[in-house]
């Protein structure tokens, strides 16, 4: 088998592994996510596969809402738009360009649509969410050090609310 063969082969076989790891029971997509409002490290625009914070929500999501997911039903959720709890406010001190500056003024926010399906493919249950945590900074997140603790406990208490049953 020539190199080109064999290296050809192992691709394919690593791009069926990465789209098994893929399908579970809960699919989340990013929808534009070059326009929702601030999801970005240092303003820097990145490609929703290469950005930590839309990776970290993508996982924790992933995870969380599997929970809720019985077996043979599959959860989509479609973010469209995300503000994360604080901001960049460079113009308090040039130096601090990179530094999210969190505060009340400032809470996390984050919209999504959302799909359960059964087994045969029909809608159990779907809808919109336009959550917001205006108190996130009233109770303490613990001895996190997450830099998206709150818009995962926004999450968290979300899939509670809708799906716990």
């Amino acid at each position: 088998m020539s190199v080109s063969v064999r290296w050809l082969a192992a691709l394919l076989v690593f791009s069926g592994a990465s789209l098994q790891a893929a399908e579970g029971p809960v699919s989340v997509e990013f929808v534009a996510p070059e326009k929702f409002t601030d999801v970005n490290i240092r303003h820097a625009r990145s490609a929703a596969e290469d950005n930590p914070n839309l990776q970290g929500l993508r996982k924790h999501t992933e995870k969380r809402a599997a929970r809720y997911v019985q077996d043979g039903q599959t959860l989509l959720i479609e973010f469209t738009d995300i503000d994360l709890a604080g901001d960049h406010l460079p113009n308090i001190d040039p130096s601090l360009y990179d530094v999210r500056t969190v505060t009340g003024l400032y809470p996390p926010r984050i919209k999504l649509n959302y799909s359960l399906r059964n087994a045969a493919g029909t809608v159990l249950k779907s809808g919109q969410a336009d959550l917001r945590d205006l108190g996130f900074d009233a109770s303490s997140p613990g001895r996190s050090s997450d830099a998206l603790r709150y818009e995962k406990r926004m999450l968290d208490k979300w899939l509670r609310k809708e799906f716990a049953s």
